[in-house]
């Protein structure tokens, strides 16, 4: 892993995956984030829509929302402890969802608070929002 210096000013990508991580694991790994001094780099955050069921795990649209609610309040908890001032964006299709829209990793991502858009420079010089 890079320095956490070198992440200032950049936009965290992040979700849960297939794996279905209970919210106690997710602020964990950020807590631990959190900790190394990474979280705090970030000034936002965007946070893809928690996959809630599985081949192997089903469950009712009431489970499904609770269990997005609990993902949810554990990364707020995260960000509350280590990086208060961030701007998270939640449930965006992005990673382990269906639709899905692709964001370039590594590339330039623009979350717009006031405007309540995200827009993803592409380096093709297309843009999608």
């Amino acid at each position: 892993m890079r320095p956490v210096e070198d992440y200032a000013g950049c936009i965290l990508l992040a979700e849960t995956s297939e794996e279905m991580p209970s919210a106690v694991e997710v602020f964990r790994m950020l807590r631990d984030a959190g900790e190394r001094g990474l979280l705090e780099q970030f000034p936002a955050v965007v946070w893809g829509l928690a996959k809630a069921t599985a081949h192997d795990q089903h469950r009712d649209p009431a489970e499904r929302t609770g269990y997005r609610e609990d993902q949810r309040a554990a990364v707020l908890r995260a960000f509350d402890a280590y990086n208060p001032g961030a701007m998270i964006v939640f449930d965006v299709d992005i990673g382990h969802t269906d639709p899905q829209w692709i964001l370039p990793y590594g590339g330039l991502v623009t979350v717009d608070g006031p405007n309540r858009s995200i827009t993803a420079h592409y380096s093709s010089g297309r843009v999608a929002t």
